[in-house]
């Protein structure tokens, strides 16, 4: 869902309500007409820390204290005496905009006046904090502060969101002076090796003392600071929100800073992406690297947060963390496709609505992933912004139409004017294949193919001279499509984007031996269909008013065998919102199990619904190890099936 909003450190709100993309708001129940699926499935989510359950009527009342999800953009909180915490958010979609916390649970709903930038006779005023006679210069870029209370009475407490990221504790009985931090300074980005375990806490699992390389995950790493508050027993909670948010609460043991509890919330309007050299154990949001654990089998708890790959302060023109970028009208990045290629790993962007890639790489041994290309149509202002907004910064100007490509040559994150070129063939937008070797395929006919070129630091550039157009016979519209290396064969459907309704579902068989001629398939069932995909010998899709429904097709037979749709753990198929990006639906078949992963997007709670289905009713998981590759450090390590660190290769 679309949202505009002013964010004072008094909030001011406002909505911004998008016809296309306001699904997800409707509050009236339906029923949904199922078909028996072969086999079995059962339904899950990812990325929340809790489901939405108990909500049969999908009315979304946020008070009720059995629908329990983690709310969107925790824009300031604030802190009682006995650990409560309440927050504001500008834009929840399932109207949690004022969420109430307490020991990692959702307790509630209720309507809060509150002030994250005043504390006390403190206020801050741009990047300093001024009272009692007193200025503070040097915290930073402070976006929250609060007094403390039991050990850190009298003292004050600023989250500083900028190079730090850390929460800063001031003694300002006199001269203010930091006594003490929490927090891994660098945040996210920083290189962390802490000397001592941090146990298992609520909703999260232990952290055991060994390195975390900038971009992976350790609850003291912190990003996105938007609140800090303080209980009489001294501990700290700290909420955040950077296109996902959540709250943490520590406490010190034995001295030391440990986890009490958390609560997470990751996706709004996102689908993820499996990691198919790691057999779909670990998968990728816009800005989430994530682990899953097929041996769970408890609604909502195979997932795992391992990396956020987004540094917005060392790279602050990276659009995943500018929100009128990335989540602004037409919420330009969405959804990513990951590969690895020559020991590189690059995410391509979808967008909701069919937008060329924004391009990132990783950077060596870490989970940060830098802007290093993208294509863009010059005669388009990005997501309808204002004119005086222009993006990206120095572009070529809007005097002449046509498709231009931007390649970082000096891997700094930034656009400057001399890394733009201009391109004969347009890129405009519309549906788009990414290989396993980078080639980026598109609709039509002919088919472009656009084979990549790899810089020597690593950019991948795709360039008029590297274009492949391909005619097929048997079939005059081309939408969407993907290519099967394992069946060699190309898989068409007539539709694209997110209008989908009387789409043809068509197969290439034999294509590297040259077949260019298509035979027909199958119709696209139901109405209002928005997003298809295709994974082993089936094709999945589904649409608005169906929410997470989903229709199954056997690309044998050309029938539509079933429909999966989201059990009582998720909420119901009610509790669900639209499926309205053009990368709705995304599936993978597993190797080691034959076991099928259909991903959802469901923006109404903020998170991605998870079908495991087994066609054949019983898909086990091998009793054996496996190994699978640890980004973090270009070794292999051996993994058991609960997905642990176990010894060097």
């Amino acid at each position: 869902m679309s949202k505009t909003r002013t964010t004072k450190f008094y909030i001011n709100i406002t909505y911004m309500k998008k016809v296309v993309i306001f699904g997800s708001m409707l509050l009236l129940a339906f029923t949904v007409q199922s078909q028996t699926l072969p086999g079995k499935y059962h339904s899950s989510w990812i990325g929340n820390t809790y489901g939405g359950k108990n909500s049969s009527t999908g009315s979304g009342n946020a008070a009720d204290p059995d629908d329990k999800w983690v709310q969107d953009y925790i824009d300031c909180m604030s802190v009682t005496e006995d650990g409560t915490c309440y927050t504001l958010s500008g834009w929840d979609e399932a109207h949690r905009e004022y969420g109430i916390y307490k020991d990692g649970d959702v307790l509630g709903n209720k309507k809060t006046t509150m002030n994250c930038g005043i504390a006390g006779n403190f206020s801050i005023s741009g990047n300093t904090i001024v009272g009692n006679g007193k200025t503070i210069a040097d915290a930073g870029k402070p976006t929250a502060i609060a007094m403390g209370r039991g050990a850190y009475e009298g003292k004050l407490l600023v989250a500083d969101n900028g190079q730090r990221k850390q929460i800063l504790i001031y003694d300002v009985s006199a001269d203010p002076v930091i006594v003490e931090t929490l927090g891994v300074e660098g945040g996210i980005a920083g290189d962390f090796t802490p000397d001592y375990d941090l146990p298992a806490a609520i909703n999260a699992p232990a952290y055991p003392s060994k390195n975390y390389p900038p971009g992976f995950y350790h609850p003291l790493k912190l990003w996105g600071l938007t609140g800090v508050g303080c209980d009489n027993l001294g501990r700290i909670f700290v909420s955040t929100s950077e296109m996902g948010s959540g709250i943490r609460c520590f406490k010190k043991a034995d001295g030391k800073w440990i986890l009490d509890w958390r609560v997470e919330g990751y996706f709004f309007v996102d689908n993820i992406w499996y990691d198919e050299s790691t057999d779909a154990t670990e998968i990728y949001g816009v800005q989430e690297h994530m682990r899953l654990d097929f041996s769970k089998t408890h609604p909502g708890k195979e997932w795992s947060i391992i990396g956020y790959t987004l540094d917005s302060y060392n790279y602050p023109e990276d659009p995943r963390g500018i929100e009128s970028i990335k989540a602004g009208h037409e919420h330009g990045l969405t959804a990513i496709v990951e590969r690895e290629i020559n020991g590189t790993r690059y995410l391509w962007s979808q967008g909701m609505t069919c937008q060329p890639p924004v391009i990132f790489k990783f950077k060596p041994n870490t989970d940060i992933a830098v802007p290093c290309g993208m294509f863009f149509p010059r005669n388009h202002r990005i997501y309808n912004l204002s004119t005086d907004y222009w993006w990206p910064p120095q572009r070529l100007s809007t005097d002449q139409g046509g498709t231009m490509y931007w390649s970082d040559l000096n891997n700094d994150g930034k656009f400057t004017s001399n890394e733009y070129s201009m391109l004969e063939n347009k890129f405009n937008g519309g549906d788009f294949f990414i290989d396993d070797d980078g080639s980026l395929w598109q609709g039509g006919n002919p088919i472009k193919v656009w084979r990549p070129t790899f810089e020597p630091n690593g950019n991948i550039v795709y360039a008029d001279n590297k274009i492949e157009k391909i005619n097929i016979q048997g079939i005059t519209s081309i939408g969407k499509l993907k290519f099967q290396k394992d069946y060699d064969r190309l898989v068409i459907l007539t539709t694209a984007c997110r209008s989908i309704d009387g789409g043809k579902i068509y197969i290439i068989d034999n294509w590297s031996k040259g077949n260019r001629t298509a035979r027909y398939i199958a119709d696209i069932a139901g109405t209002q269909m928005t997003a298809w995909t295709v994974a082993g010998n089936y094709t999945f899709h589904g649409g608005q008013n169906s929410r997470a429904k989903v229709w199954v097709t056997d690309l044998t037979t050309g029938q539509m065998i079933g429909t999966m749709e989201p059990d009582a753990s998720c909420g119901g198929v009610n509790r669900t919102g639209w499926i309205d990006i053009s990368s709705g639906i995304q599936a993978y078949k597993r190797k080691a199990s034959g076991e099928y992963l259909v991903f959802v997007e469901d923006d109404s709670l903020s998170r991605v619904i998870l079908y495991r289905w087994c066609p054949t009713g019983e898909c086990t998981e091998p009793d054996m190890k496996v190994s699978i590759s640890d980004p973090k450090a270009g070794k292999v390590y051996v993994k058991d099936l609960h997905l642990q660190h176990k010894a060097d290769k």
